[in-house]
C-alpha cells in the first residue's frame, strides 16, 4: 500500500514538472527614453536653418550666396567679348562680364565651384593676350574649328572656356554645354535600352540638358528656326489633365521652340533630344557651339558605370548622349553654319592616359597597351575630327601684378601682404614664385588661404 502511494506521488510530481510554465507577468515595454520637454526648454534635436552647414564645404560655398557680403570694387570695367576690337581694349585687365552674359553663363554652368567665385560680388575674368585674344582669333579664322584646351591644373582652362561661351552669347550662337560629363556616366541616372534607336536613353539627365539648352539662348532664336522635318510624339503630357496624347509637328509650321517646350513622357525624351539635334544640324541661320569641360573624364573612362543585362559595363558610345557628342566631335554630325565650333577642355583632376596624346599626334600608337591606358576608338575620333590642341600658358609678371592689384581692392588680401605693397616689385616677385611661376589658382590661394 505504501509503495502504491509512493508511485502516485512520484507520478503527480512528474506531471507538474512537465507542465508548461505560465508566461511571466508582462511588465513595461523597454525602449529609448523619451524626455518630456516643458515650455521654455531648448530642443536638442538638430534643426537645419539657412546658416547650418549640412553639405560638403565646397558645395556649400557655391550655393550659400556668400558673395553678397563681398565689397564691390569701384570703377570695374566690363568687356563684351563680342569681337577682337573690344577684346584688345581690355587686354591685361580684370573685367566683369555683361549682365546678359552672367545670365546665360550661370545657366550653362560655366562657373565652377573650385574657382573661389564666392570671394567677389560677381565672377570676374582676366583678359589675356596669349589666351583670350589668340583663341578667339583661331575661332574666327580657322576652317576646322575643333579645339581642345590643355594645360596644368589651375592654369585657367575653364576660364578660357567660359570666355569662349561669353563670345558665343554675344554673337547669337546656340550653345550646347556639358559642364561635368561624369554626371551622365557615373551610373546615377535612370536609363533603358530603346529597341527602335538601338541605344540607351537617359531620361533624367536629358531633362536637365534640354532645360539648359532651352534657357541658354533667347526664345526668339529657337522660335525663328522652323522645322525641317515632320515629327509625331506619343505620350505627351497635357497641361490641363493627367492624360497622355499624341502631338504632330509639321515642317515649316512649327519651330524648334515647340520641341523644347514639349512636356513629354520620360521614355520618349530620347527621341525628342534626337529630333532637336537633327534640327540644329539642318539649319544654317545660327552657329552652334559645343563645349565640354572635364572632357578628359570621358577619354579616361570609355566604359561607364552602367551595366547591361549581362552585368558588363556599357561602352560610352552605346549611350545616346555619348554617341551624339562623339559624332559631333568626329564630324559625323555637321552643323551647317560655317561659324559653328567644338571646344573641349581637359581637367587636372582626371587621370591621364595615352588616348589624348595619340589622338593629337603627339605620341605613336601602341596597340599592346591595356584598354585602361589607351582607347583607340576615341583617338581615331579626335584624328578624324581634326581636333587641335590649345595649351594655356601660365601668367607673366605683368598679369600677376594686375591680379594682385584687383585682390587688394577686393579686400581679400591680409594686412601683412597689404603692408608689402609699398614694395610692389618685391610682393610680385614673391607671389610669382609661390604660385609656381604664375599659376592663377595657386596665386589666389596664396592670398586667401594664408589668413591667420
Amino acid at each position: 500500500m505504501l509503495s502504491l502511494r509512493t508511485c502516485q506521488r512520484q507520478f503527480a510530481t512528474a506531471t507538474i514538472l512537465r507542465a508548461a510554465k505560465p508566461p511571466p507577468a508582462r511588465g513595461k515595454v523597454q525602449g529609448f527614453s523619451r524626455k518630456k520637454f516643458k515650455a521654455g526648454d531648448k530642443d536638442s534635436s538638430k534643426k537645419i536653418s539657412r546658416g547650418t552647414l549640412y553639405k560638403n564645404w565646397k558645395d556649400t560655398v557655391q550655393t550659400a550666396r556668400l558673395n553678397k557680403n563681398a565689397p564691390r570694387v569701384p570703377d570695374m570695367p566690363t568687356c563684351k567679348l563680342d569681337n577682337l576690337e573690344n577684346i584688345k581694349e581690355s587686354l591685361n585687365k580684370v573685367v566683369n562680364y555683361t549682365d546678359r552674359q552672367y545670365k546665360y553663363l550661370h545657366v550653362l554652368g560655366a562657373f565652377k565651384k573650385d574657382q573661389f567665385n564666392e570671394l567677389f560680388k560677381q565672377p570676374i575674368t582676366l583678359i589675356r593676350k596669349d589666351t583670350t585674344e589668340e583663341f578667339i582669333k583661331l575661332i574666327e579664322s580657322s576652317k576646322i574649328k575643333n579645339y581642345i584646351i590643355t594645360g596644368e591644373p589651375g592654369v585657367g582652362k575653364s576660364v578660357l572656356l567660359s570666355q569662349t561661351q561669353a563670345y558665343a552669347i554675344e554673337n547669337n550662337f546656340i550653345t550646347l554645354n556639358v559642364s561635368y560629363p561624369n554626371l551622365f556616366i557615373n551610373g546615377r541616372n535612370d536609363f533603358f535600352f530603346d529597341q527602335t534607336a538601338n541605344t540607351y536613353f537617359q531620361p533624367m539627365y536629358l531633362k536637365q540638358l534640354l532645360s539648359k539648352l532651352k534657357n541658354s539662348a533667347d526664345a526668339k532664336v529657337y522660335e525663328s528656326l522652323l522645322l525641317k522635318n515632320n515629327y509625331r510624339f506619343l505620350g505627351v503630357i497635357s497641361s490641363l489633365s493627367s492624360t497622355h496624347k499624341t502631338v504632330n509637328f509639321e515642317k515649316g509650321k512649327n519651330s524648334v521652340l515647340d520641341l523644347l517646350n514639349l512636356n513629354i513622357q520620360p521614355r520618349q525624351r530620347g527621341m525628342l533630344f534626337q529630333a532637336i539635334i537633327d534640327e540644329l544640324s539642318a539649319q544654317d541661320k545660327y552657329p552652334v557651339l559645343l563645349t565640354i569641360d572635364n572632357f578628359s573624364s570621358l577619354l579616361t573612362n570609355p566604359y561607364t558605370a552602367y551595366k547591361d543585362t549581362s552585368n558588363k559595363n556599357i561602352f560610352l558610345m552605346d549611350l545616346q548622349l555619348g554617341k551624339i557628342l562623339m559624332n559631333i566631335i568626329e564630324g559625323k554630325i555637321n552643323f551647317k553654319n560655317p561659324k559653328s565650333a567644338v571646344v573641349l577642355a581637359i581637367s587636372g583632376v582626371d587621370r591621364t592616359n595615352q588616348t589624348l596624346p595619340v589622338g593629337l599626334g603627339k605620341l605613336e600608337e601602341d596597340v599592346y597597351v591595356k584598354p585602361k591606358y589607351y582607347e583607340p576608338r576615341f583617338s581615331k575620333i579626335l584624328q578624324n575630327g581634326g581636333v587641335q590642341e590649345f595649351e594655356v600658358p601660365k601668367l607673366n609678371k605683368s598679369e600677376v601684378s594686375q591680379l594682385i592689384d584687383f585682390y587688394i581692392k577686393s579686400g581679400i588680401v591680409s594686412e601683412n601682404d597689404v603692408e608689402k605693397t609699398n614694395e610692389t616689385t618685391k610682393l610680385i616677385d614673391e607671389k610669382y614664385i609661390i604660385s609656381g611661376n604664375g599659376n592663377p589658382r595657386e596665386l589666389l590661394k596664396s592670398f586667401v588661404l594664408s589668413h591667420s
